[in-house]
This record gives C-alpha cells, structure tokens and sequence, in this order.
C-alpha cells in the first residue's frame, strides 16, 4: 500500500506518545522531547493512531501517507487516526 510516518509538533516541555499501528498492540513512550516521528508501512483496511498527552498546552499531529496528509489535529491532547481503504 506504501508507507505512512505519523509526527507530532509543539510545545517545549516533554509529553506522553501513544500510537498504534496497523491494529496492532498500543505503544507508550513516556517524556519525549517534540518533534516526534514514526514511519510505517501501510496496510489495507487497519487503523493507526497517535495520541499526544501534554497538559493543556496545544500540540499538533499529523499522518502523512507518501506525500498527502490524511490526518490532522492541533489541540491540547490531539489524536490522529488514518485507515487505508482500497
């Protein structure tokens, strides 16, 4: 299907990632220092997500699937979800 890389921007103080990929288990990295990054191949009909914990302050996330954005959040606490549907 291709490959897709999911990113989370802003603020300065470090937060909490959690993401999921192609359905598959949650991962948490705690205390990470933005920008964040994470590329992944894509697959047809499962969802990934990335959620941003840090407060109150406003964050933004992103899914990019080759060059098109397909998700995009900026809030406190935003989560981006994308599937692929062929």
């Amino acid at each position: 299907m291709g490959t897709a890389t999911m990113k989370v921007i802003g603020g300065s103080a470090p937060v909490t990632i959690r993401y999921q990929i192609n359905g598959g288990a949650e991962q948490v990295e705690p205390g990470v220092v933005l920008p964040w990054e994470k590329q992944y191949d894509v697959y047809d009909k499962v969802s990934s997500s990335v959620t941003a914990e840090g407060g109150a302050e406003v964050l933004a996330c992103t899914i990019m699937m080759n060059d098109l954005l397909v998700a995009f959040v900026n809030e406190p606490n935003p989560t981006c979800t994308f599937a692929y549907y062929e």
